[in-house]
């Protein structure tokens, strides 16, 4: 090492006060090349990112398309916001990249070390108060951000407190537009104008919030796309990579929202689910319903609308909790197709099993958190 530094010492010794060929080159390796750090003109827009790390919602992932976003606010000097989403939401804090480095590797090491602190902060985003309040957590990143800004929200969408208490009033089972409706008519929603949105983690929950089915996240990605539309955005990012986590933390506590446990639509071109847990529930690895008179029952509705629409067409869909079930999932579809047709219903009606699924999706491994909800039966009524 001290070897190394005298031959360096005598080379740059060298190249002073002569044109030596290559004196420039080691000036370089040695000193450095000089560099000074500017903002890009004008700054960048600020980023605001509401991360959820609480009970009954899983560990945040932060996905891609916001990572890219820190990384541009650097060299353009955009202020980061980080916000805790809980019953308070409160901001973690707001950071500037900033350096005094006066050669590049310095400025990458500083740049290195920023990015780094953003990843810390947004760690560090754990709830602090009861409860969950996503709608305040929009509201204070719509206001760090700014015009022009980005404002992001990384939770399941999932709140327990007014004004928009999942809780109460059966809001689970009404439609979307009417709660964005009414959140609208009583002045109650963030700011958002001039501001881009994403959202990402939107209806997917952990313990001991139970997982919720597709048309259960479906509701709460048309409420949270209407709130920010309604308020001023323009339409939302919507990240919908499943996030099966468990909880970044067990407290402070969350309530527990009960969605419907089964949609049944009497209408021209619907979706029905009717759960296992519902009257059209299966025994165990059987196509034979568990009590064929709830079952006739919750069909008798079915087969009373296709016999009052002749044009009507249905389309059953069977499915069951693990891969691996061979045809019981078609076995179940052509039962509740029998039971149609023995009702009265003349028809054409289709039955297909689809086999392990859907939720949180076709593709995703097996996770006992969600074999009650793939224990199903749809029906699509088209006309």
């Amino acid at each position: 090492m001290k070897l190394r530094r005298s031959v360096q010492a005598f080379a740059l010794l060298l190249c002073v006060g002569t044109s030596i060929s290559g004196c420039a080159q080691v000036k370089g390796v040695i000193l450095g090349t000089p560099f000074k750090f500017h903002c890009s003109q004008p700054p960048a827009p600020n980023l605001a990112i509401a991360v959820g790390a609480r009970s009954n919602s899983p560990r945040p992932i932060v996905p891609p398309a916001v990572h890219k976003l820190i990384a541009a606010a650097v060299p353009g000097c955009g202020k980061i916001t980080v916000i805790r989403v809980d019953g308070r939401p409160s901001v973690v804090a707001s950071v500037v990249f900033g350096t005094g480095a006066k050669t590049q590797q310095n400025f990458d090491a500083d740049q290195a070390h920023f990015l780094a602190h953003v990843d810390d902060l947004i760690d560090s985003a754990t709830a602090r108060e009861p409860e969950s309040n996503d709608l305040q957590a929009l509201s204070l990143a719509s206001g760090a951000a700014g015009e022009g800004g980005t404002a992001v929200l990384i939770d399941s969408g999932v709140q327990t407190t007014t004004p928009l208490d999942l809780r109460t009033n059966n809001l689970p089972s009404r439609r979307p537009d009417a709660v964005v409706a009414a959140l609208k008519a009583q002045q109650l929603l963030p700011s958002l104008s001039g501001r881009s949105v994403i959202l990402s983690g939107i209806g997917y929950t952990a313990a001991p919030q139970p997982a919720l089915a597709d048309k259960d996240r479906t509701f709460l990605i048309d409420l949270w796309r209407g709130i920010v539309i309604t308020a001023g955005a323009r339409p939302p990012l919507v990240i919908g990579d499943p996030n099966t986590n468990e909880s970044a933390v067990a407290s402070p506590g969350v309530g527990v929202v009960a969605f419907p446990a089964a949609t049944v639509h009497l209408t021209c071109n619907s979706l029905s689910v009717l759960p296992d847990s519902g009257g059209v529930g299966f025994i165990t690895d059987q196509a034979n319903f568990r009590s064929p008179v709830a079952a006739r029952a919750a069909l008798q509705k079915f087969a009373s609308f296709l016999q009052a629409n002749p044009i009507a067409r249905a389309q059953i869909g069977g499915y069951v909790a693990h891969y691996g079930a061979g045809d019981l999932s078609q076995r179940r579809a052509d039962r509740v197709k029998q039971e149609l047709v023995a009702l009265g219903a003349t028809n054409p009606i289709a039955a297909k099993g689809y086999g392990w699924g859907p939720n949180p999706s076709v593709t995703a491994p097996p996770d006992p958190r969600y074999d009650p909800l793939n224990r199903e039966v749809t029906i699509k009524v088209s006309c």
